[in-house]
């Protein structure tokens, strides 16, 4: 700004310096023809041209007696009167008859300008260069009562001497253009330290390659990326979020939000300035999970970002985890007390009681054989029927037990219903009645056999699976409400890292369109049931696209 402002200044200033030195030398012209003119029309100048008409040499010869006259004595006089570096006055052959110098009379007027007034007879303003220098003239014909040209009056000011005139003015603008250049030096520093803190520091190249390292990066990322403005319009989305959600990027930029995915509530982020993680959303015949922020600049809202992916991708790498940490509870509860038993047959055949070790070998065997025939006929799902045998392992080795209840009864699940979902529902539940009932055996000391012992049951007779869970332990936290121990990192356990069981569950139970029940037992512990129903009742009733009950604020 500061050297766009200088090349300005600079380029006005000569032009101001022009413009000055042009009317001056009009003004200086205008001045010397008025002089000419007047002189021109002189009864002294007429009669002093006229008496010596017919002197060229013979005026030259006498010139050192012209020189001293009283006539060229006057007319120098009225040159230094006006200013002027000139009053020449010439017969009608531009012969010199008065002139400031005495040895330059009687020779031809120099500057070739005189053809105008000797022939035309015209009065005029020329700029030509005399024997005195270059100089603005002004020019005037001198005529005889008849009309008759009979000389010339030339009043001449040197450009030297205009120029001395004129430079005091470019001297002040030239000042004026160095203090304009200085304020505005102070202003564009003032206005750069604002315009940098408002782009957060950095040069216009910087903020170049960072725009092009950006979309590099979004285009690259599989996570699926979309941010809008304050007014809810379509800024920037990435190629990922334009495959996932099946939309075209160059019509969706610049067009609100709610007309290109009509079931986003990504705008309520702007009212509301909070953080949504690892949600899920329903967008496109999509399910996806998603995490949203808003954007905040200088404490305002500006807009708001949001990055998901398909909920299907995240399913596959659930269900791996969640099969393999079931195998291995079962592997190591199996191990744990396989290896007590060991050590108890080791001892008994040291002791040579034989028999012994055959009936506990032959109730073992029974035990297992027994437990695995029931969730064989009982449950229908693989999955679910090896999560309850290994929750049972983990009871016994922790000093509790595991009971499914003998009028239990699940068949194949339908098409709609995931059995990982299920297993993340039964297990959590199984596993905070667990937490609930040694939290009461830590706290309490000594408690009866009974309170040890956690019930499931699985019913699928009706409209809807029943999964019920029901403890003796130390009950439902006196401090959380029933609506708050579902929220995600809520727990009466730990204060970080837990929290996650109730809102797995409660988050499952509601995309399935099911109901959690928390009821706290008279006397001691909890019973927890979760509904879900067999069949989609928004695809029964017709239904294409349903808002996700799990969607913050929108809850079934």
């Amino acid at each position: 700004m500061t050297l766009t402002g200088l090349v300005e200044l600079l380029i006005l200033s000569g032009a101001g310096f022009a413009y000055i030195k042009d009317s001056q030398e009009q003004e200086m012209g205008l001045k010397a023809l008025g002089v000419a003119e007047f002189l021109s029309n002189s009864n002294t100048v007429i009669n002093f041209i006229e008496e010596n008409k017919n002197s060229s040499l013979e005026f030259e010869l006498s010139q050192n007696h012209l020189a001293e006259d009283e006539v060229q004595q006057r007319f120098r006089n009225l040159t230094h009167l006006i200013g002027a570096a000139f009053i020449v006055i010439g017969n009608e052959q531009g012969i010199r008859l008065v002139h400031p110098i005495d040895q330059r009379l009687g020779k031809p007027m120099r500057g070739g300008d005189n053809q105008k007034a000797l022939v035309l007879g015209e009065s005029y303003v020329s700029i030509a260069q005399g024997s005195l220098g270059i100089s603005v003239r002004g020019k005037a014909a001198v005529k005889d009562e008849s009309g008759k040209i009979i000389g010339v009056v030339s009043v001449g000011y040197l450009l030297d001497s205009l120029q001395d005139r004129i430079e005091p003015y470019l001297a002040f603008l030239i000042l004026m253009a160095l203090l304009v250049v200085g304020v505005n030096a102070v202003i564009s520093n003032y206005a750069s330290r604002r315009f940098q803190k408002a782009i957060l520091g950095f040069e216009p190249e910087e903020i170049g390659r960072l725009y092009v390292e950006l979309d590099v990066t979004m285009s690259t990322l599989k996570e699926g990326i979309i941010s809008i403005d304050a007014q809810g319009v379509l800024r920037s989305i990435n190629k990922s979020a334009c495959q996932i959600l099946s939309i075209d990027r160059e019509m969706a930029l610049n067009q609100r939000l709610a007309d290109v995915l009509p079931g986003s509530d990504l705008e309520d982020l702007l009212i509301s300035g909070e953080s949504d993680h690892d949600i899920e959303l329903y967008l496109n015949n999509k399910r996806l999970i998603a995490n949203r922020s808003p954007i905040i600049v200088n404490g305002t809202v500006v807009g708001a970002v949001s990055s998901f992916r398909l909920r299907d991708e995240i399913n596959e790498l659930t269900e791996q985890l969640s099969q393999t940490l079931e195998y291995a509870d079962l592997l190591r509860s199996q191990t744990h007390e396989h290896r007590n038993k060991l050590n108890t047959i080791s001892g008994l055949v040291q002791m040579g009681d034989l028999e012994s070790v055959q009936q506990l070998i032959g109730q073992e065997t029974a035990h297992y054989q027994v437990l695995i025939e029931f969730l064989r006929e009982t449950v229908k799902d693989p999955l679910i029927a090896g999560m309850l045998l290994g929750k049972t392992e983990r009871a016994r080795e922790i000093g509790l037990e595991l009971k499914v209840e003998e009028g239990s009864r699940l068949e194949v699940l339908p098409k709609w219903l995931n059995s990982d979902d299920v297993v993340t529902i039964l297990g959590n539940l199984i596993d905070n009645a667990f937490d609930a009932t040694m939290t009461a055996i830590k706290n309490e000391k000594h408690i009866a056999y009974s309170r040890r012992i956690v019930e499931v049951s699985i019913s699928d007779f009706g409209n809807e699976i029943i999964l019920e869970v029901d403890d003796k332990g130390c009950g439902l936290p006196l401090e959380f409400s029933e609506e708050s121990l579902t929220d995600k990192g809520v727990s009466s356990k730990a204060k970080s890292n837990r929290g996650v069981g109730l809102y797995l569950i409660k988050q499952l139970a509601d995309r399935y369109h099911g109901q959690l029940e928390m009821i706290s037992n008279k006397e001691h512990g909890t019973r927890m049931t979760v509904y879900l129903p067999k069949e989609d009742i928004f695809a029964q009733e017709g239904i294409n696209s349903i808002e996700y009950p799990f969607q913050k604020g929108k809850q079934k």
